[in-house]
């Protein structure tokens, strides 16, 4: 049965133990006994010689380095002891063993490319081997909610620094932070995507596996969760395990993959690659963030969506030529004029008059003069 889980975690100024720079550290494996996020498999056989890769994205030009920029955040974000600020988020996702280590850091890159590319983030996969000499590959990955999107170039002190007011200039303050992470239904539209993205990298594989995102009571399972969070907790899991496997794990995973397959067929998706489940996922994601990114990201995934869809079919463009062209040659849609528009609805509107005895049901028309709106109600065109 596939492995599944995503958990999060905050970082506060002021009261995390090694802050931000500290888990960077712990990620990267630089300072592994400094963390703030719990070590779920402390003491497996192997160690800590596990890590796999590691990276960052989307940090701002001031920053000489990941490490840097979590420095900086730890002694310039704003809060203490007495009101805690976010200095970071943290979120440990489980990548299938079922995959190969190729496609773990496939489908480890479309996660990031869905929901973390635009915000600045450090990233590393571990692998841990336990004593039964399974793996367990995972994701680590920790943001910064404040992301820039006016273009003001900031150092480190004022990037953390409070945002502007309504009647306040930008340039003054420091980046907004995105409330848009903050509680328990984000984080459940996070763990969906995931599990989609999961979903399709195991299709892709050719393995007959699926994982859900559901919690066992929304599944109408009555078993208890398997999971610890202390130390202490864990023999108690680890007791369970054989249970769990043989009782368990079989229907679950059957399960799973039918779910999968109508969760496919209800949202309309033919194309499990890794582009489309990329743009589909991300679009329902971000689809409450009306930035000009997130609309050109969306009107990008669009026109990548009738590409595929031609190319599949072998159906023709439709459309204004030059726009045909445009995308037979690879060239990105230029976008329609309102003169485009208008003539469109003028030829409409001709083609209704020259039909009329069969068209003048559909007219609609706001008349400017009194006598013209009478003589169409008297030819019963009129409202």
């Amino acid at each position: 049965m596939a492995l599944y889980h995503v958990h999060a975690d905050v970082i506060t100024k002021g009261t995390s133990v090694g802050g931000a720079t500290g888990f960077a550290r712990y990620m990267a494996r630089e300072d592994p006994d400094n963390a703030t996020q719990v070590v779920r498999y402390i003491d497996r056989a192997g160690g800590r010689e596990d890590l796999v890769a590691k990276g960052y994205g989307g940090m701002p030009a001031w920053a000489a380095s990941s490490l840097h920029f979590w420095q900086r955040a730890d002694r310039y974000e704003r809060g203490g002891p007495q009101r805690p600020g976010t200095v970071a988020r943290t979120y440990e996702i489980a990548l299938p063993r079922e995959l190969s280590a190729e496609a773990r850091l496939e489908l480890a890159a479309d996660i990031r490319a869905t929901f973390f590319e635009r915000y600045p983030h450090s990233w590393a996969i571990h692998n841990p081997i336990d004593s039964q000499g399974l793996e367990h590959p995972h994701l680590h990955l920790m943001l910064s909610e404040r992301r820039t999107i006016d273009g003001i170039e900031r150092g480190p002190k004022q990037y953390f620094s409070q945002a502007a007011g309504p009647h306040q200039d930008p340039a003054a303050h420091g980046v907004r932070k995105d409330r848009g992470w903050q509680g328990p239904a984000r984080l459940r539209e996070l763990r969906a995507g995931v599990a989609m993205l999961t979903n399709a990298a195991l299709e892709r594989a050719g393995v007959q596996a699926a994982v859900s995102h559901a919690s066992l009571k929304a599944r109408l399972l009555s078993r208890e969760a398997a999971v610890y969070t202390r130390a202490e907790d864990k023999a108690q899991v680890e007791a369970r395990r054989e249970e769990l496997h043989r009782y368990h794990h079989p229907f679950e995973a059957t399960e799973n993959w039918v779910m999968w397959r109508e969760q496919k067929a209800r949202e309309g998706i033919r194309d499990v690659s890794r582009e489309a489940m990329i743009d589909h996922v991300r679009d329902k994601f971000w689809l409450k963030d009306g930035s000009p990114a997130r609309e050109q990201e969306r009107q990008a995934s669009v026109w990548r969506s009738i590409q595929r869809e031609h190319a599949r079919t072998g159906r023709p463009f439709q459309g204004p030529p030059h726009i045909v062209q445009g995308r037979e040659h690879g060239r990105s849609r230029q976008p329609v004029g309102l003169r485009q528009v208008a003539t469109s609805l003028r030829r409409m509107q001709q083609r209704l008059e020259a039909h009329e005895q069969v068209g003048s049901a559909l007219r609609v028309r706001l008349w400017e003069r009194e006598d013209e709106r009478q003589r169409e109600q008297d030819r019963g065109l009129g409202w």
